[in-house]
This record gives structure tokens, sequence and C-alpha cells, in this order.
């Protein structure tokens, strides 16, 4: 679930950065510091805050990625140095956790905020599978349901569960989360991006039709279920109304979404889709950006 905008516009929206800069930084003050962190990693992405890393990374360390491949052969996390991730160089998340250790700074605190008090989240998008091994190492009873779609994710997101020893906790569906079961088209995205394919209205040259799946069919309803997460490029609300039973039941404490204006036009989605369904089963909405903006972040919790 990621504010695609802001990290698109970090190099534009940043201070320019120098050497000075760099040096400047107190050690102590920063967001990377530790002694946890994966010293293969360039030093300046070890001491500086996120934004500045982000902006660096922009810069100068993406266009070199070719100097540092070990980082995505085995990258630590962050927030998790015992949790390594296998990455795809080029993909814009691979390239952020490579390089920071992080995907999303302030969506990660709040997971980890989450998940150390225990539970079951279910992962809707799950990629290669950042925010499932975030919440299932995270305490010792957590359990996460994973659903991801896009078949050229799946064999790294299976590698980064088994070799982090969570093939218990996290259970993968490789079938797309919707309103309905049966075959839909999915947008592969672009060749050199893991994370930005979804649910397609239309057959075209980088469409291929996969299983989909509501959440209800899978997911058990006779235990709570901490969080929700949702992030299918346009698709949330129909993902949302696959879980109806669950929501119905009120078994879903918190619902993180986003809504993603542009792809819901494509896909023939009203915009506030999500937000009307779930009020309607008993939710209330709260957005974390600019209601105006073309992606914005939404969660909700029970009434």
């Amino acid at each position: 679930m990621f504010n695609k905008t802001l990290t698109r516009m970090a190099a534009k929206s940043t201070p320019p950065l120098c050497a000075d800069t760099i040096m400047k930084v107190p050690l102590e003050n920063s967001r990377f510091a530790g002694p946890n962190m994966n010293e293969s990693r360039p030093i300046a992405m070890r001491i500086l805050p996120a934004r500045f890393a982000i902006s660096l990374c922009d810069r100068f360390y993406f266009a070199r990625r070719d100097r540092w491949q070990q980082l995505y052969r085995n990258a630590s996390l962050r927030a998790l140095p015992g949790v390594s991730m296998q990455l795809v160089p080029g993909d814009r998340v691979s390239d952020l956790i490579a390089f920071t250790g992080m995907y999303e700074a302030e969506l990660t605190r709040r997971v980890s905020r989450l998940a150390r008090k225990g539970g079951k989240m279910i992962d809707v998008g799950a990629n290669l599978g950042y925010f499932s091994l975030l919440w299932a190492a995270s305490h010792p009873a957590n359990k996460c349901i994973s659903f991801e779609a896009a078949p050229r994710n799946l064999d790294i997101l299976r590698n980064n569960v088994e070799q982090n020893g969570l093939g218990t906790k996290i259970r993968i569906i490789p079938k797309a989360a919707a309103a309905q079961s049966g075959r839909l088209f999915f947008d592969l995205g672009p060749e050199d991006q893991r994370g930005w394919g979804g649910i397609a209205s239309v057959r075209g040259e980088r469409q291929i039709e996969v299983e989909a799946v509501r959440i209800d069919e899978e997911v058990a309803n006779d235990e709570p279920v901490a969080l929700l997460k949702v992030d299918v490029e346009g698709a949330d609300a129909w993902a949302l109304m696959g879980c109806d039973q669950l929501l119905r039941a009120k078994l879903v404490e918190e619902i993180w979404f986003e809504q993603n204006k542009p792809r819901m036009k494509t896909l023939g989605i009203q915009e506030n889709a999500a937000q009307e369904y779930l009020e309607s089963v008993g939710y209330c909405c709260t957005p974390h950006d600019n209601l105006d903006s073309a992606v914005v972040e939404w969660s909700a919790v029970r009434q």
C-alpha cells in the first residue's frame, strides 16, 4: 500500500544532497542507525533519515545498482534485521528495500506496532512478501494469509518465506482476491516492476488470465483478524467485497486499503466504492492523504 505519488516524486521534492550534507547527519538522530543494519549497504544508507536516503538512491545509487548485487540476493530488513529477502534489481520496491532496508516507512511503523501485539493478518497483494514477513516474524503467535496473483512474483515470495523459516506462519494463496470467484484478466504491469500489476478490464498484450477467489472462501470465519491490508492497484473495493462474511461478523479489527483513482476508473469502479461498502457493513473509514490526490491511503475500524 504505497504512496506511489510521493515515492515517484521523491527526487523532485527533496533538497539536493552533497557530501557535506551527508557527513553532517548525526548518527544518533538517524532512523537508519544501529549495529544490526546490513553492513554491505552504502554508509549513507545506514545513517540518513528515510526521505534523504530515498532521494540519494534516486539521484545516485539506483543507477549504479550493479555494484551492489549482493544486496538483492539477501537484503536484511531494518525493522527486523534477522529477516532477509531475495529481491529484483530495477524493481522500485526491491531497490528501496535493498538499499534502505525498508519500504514505506510510515506503513512499516504501523504494521510493526500492530504486529507486536500478536494476531492474524490478511495481506492482499503480498508482492515479494515484505509486509507478510514483517508481520509473521514480529510475534511468536502471528500468522499471515498472503494473496498474490502475479505468477512471476510467486517463486520469490515462496523463497522469502522459506528462507526465513516462516513456512508454518505464512500461507500463500496464488490467486487474485475479488468480489466473485472465477477467472479474471490480470495486467502484469511494466516488465521491470513487480508491484504495479493488477486486475484488468480487457485482454491486452501484457494481460493474462488468473484465478480469482473471494477472501471468505479461503479464510475461516472462526477467529479474529487483527489486520486486513489490501493493495491491489485499483481493485481494492472488489477484494473487500469478497470479504463480506468476515466483515459483517466484525471479525476484522482494522483495515488498510488504497484508493487508486486512475486504476479504478479503468476498471469501472466508483471512486468511493470501498468506503461506501465498508460503511454499509459497520466500519468507519479515515483518509491518510489529501482527498484530491490521485492515490489516497485509507484505514477503517469497526464502529
